[in-house]
């Protein structure tokens, strides 16, 4: 355990503690797993990470919109020869296949047995073949066949817990409450639940917000919150954690905690901000006061966008900008970057470009996504013969107008 702050060591034994002693009715002890890996940011800060020294192409994958127009890309899970979509301002998960043809879209809004009324989430089991859609405003999972898209049949999750996003891991489908709605005081507030897939009954609970969040009680501006590093192995992080957990096997144990001078801490969380309220207008006056503040100060919070590849783990960590840091799991060392340079895509660098957003990954790369008001400006790069000329499918971008669904860039690893 050497470099680890004490205060880490601290934080995860005082929450096994109180676990063990009055779990009573749900099995929610954490699992020590001996020496974790400990990030700190402050050992190596270089000014440039190049897409090169990971990736050795990138493929564009113009998206069909003949049956389907996606109005944003919220989260992509890739299953088999797949790419499975959830749009939340449009309201659906839909599958493509990997070349971009349209396959199907998964149920529909509306108030019947089958239907949704809000489209949060959605897990893949592919134990069973099944896809889980959540409805957070009826509190019901809506189960489909992965493959036909026929509707099986729905359960009623636990209405104690409010919960946001979901992810399924060896037999059970875990759940995420990124924010404490409730203004009941003396109830504890947990960030990770486990949810019988059968019954949609609570079944264990980790990781109070007090302890685990800085006592911060609301949401940020979280994409993703649950990474798949292996098989039956992902990662779980959010709001202000700064230790990544693992899910595995039906066990929470801690995979990387994370070390700065410069990292936020519980002090800096005002004590009115630690007061729950339902109030949206109060939450998000809150949420955006806080990120404000934080970046100000140049703090470090919110690590996100994680993925693993070659027993080197990647992420992006928020601070006055968003830094990206390599990981070394053998040599136990830290890079962290304030730059990101993406000279696969381009063989001229622009000045200003918003670069491509973090969807998911597979075995041998990861995919990002150009959404749809930023086409143009992809189109006008690839005029300007900024994009290299090595990029896979470069042509059919500039067949695409504003009527196109977003563009998936897949770039593969090197080795």
């Amino acid at each position: 355990m050497i470099g680890i702050k004490y205060s880490v060591i601290r934080k995860i034994a005082f929450c096994i503690l109180p676990v063990i002693l009055f779990s009573c009715k749900y099995e929610n002890r954490i699992v020590e797993r001996g020496a974790i890996f400990v990030a700190n940011l402050d050992s190596t800060c270089t000014s440039e990470f190049k897409y090169s020294n990971l990736y050795r192409k990138v493929m564009a994958i113009a998206l069909d919109n003949k049956e389907v127009m996606l109005v944003e890309i919220s989260k992509m899970l890739v299953y088999k020869d797949r790419l499975y979509l959830l749009d939340r301002k449009s309201q659906g998960v839909y599958a493509f296949q990997k070349d971009g043809r349209f396959v199907r879209k998964f149920g529909n809004l509306g108030a019947g047995p089958d239907e949704y009324v809000n489209c949060r989430d959605f897990a893949i089991n592919s134990d069973a073949g099944e896809i889980y859609v959540y409805d957070m405003v009826k509190h019901r999972i809506h189960k489909y066949d992965i493959i036909s898209g026929s509707y099986k049949e729905s359960i009623q999750v636990d209405k104690s817990i409010d919960i946001d996003y979901i992810t399924y891991n060896s037999g059970y489908l875990y759940a995420a409450q990124t924010s404490n709605r409730s203004e009941k005081k003396e109830e504890v507030y947990y960030l990770l639940y486990r949810i019988d897939i059968e019954s949609g009954r609570k079944t264990a609970q980790w990781l109070d917000a007090a302890s685990y969040n800085k006592g911060w009680n609301d949401e940020l501006m979280h994409g993703n919150i649950f990474y798949n590093i292996k098989e039956d192995e992902d990662l779980f992080v959010l709001g202000l954690m700064d230790t990544v957990m693992c899910i595995k096997k039906a066990e929470i144990l801690p995979f990387l905690a994370i070390e700065s001078e410069r990292l936020v801490q519980k002090e800096d969380i005002l004590e009115e901000e630690q007061i729950p309220t339902s109030n949206p207008r109060v939450r998000s006056k809150r949420m955006m006061s806080l990120l404000t503040r934080l970046s100000a100060q140049n703090k470090y919070y919110q690590i996100f966008n994680v993925f693993e590849h070659n027993s080197m783990l990647y992420f992006n960590c928020m601070g006055r900008i968003s830094y990206f840091v390599q990981y070394d799991e053998k040599r136990r060392t830290t890079s962290t970057y304030s730059r990101m340079t993406d000279d696969v895509l381009f063989q001229m660098i622009p000045d200003h470009f918003q670069l491509p957003i973090f969807l998911s990954t597979d075995k041998t790369g990861v995919y990002y996504y150009v959404p749809n008001e930023n086409l143009s400006e992809l189109k006008y790069f690839i005029e300007e013969n900024n994009i290299s000329e090595e990029v896979v499918n470069r042509e059919s971008v500039k067949k695409l107008d504003d009527d196109s669904n977003p563009v998936i860039l897949y770039y593969e690893y090197k080795d």
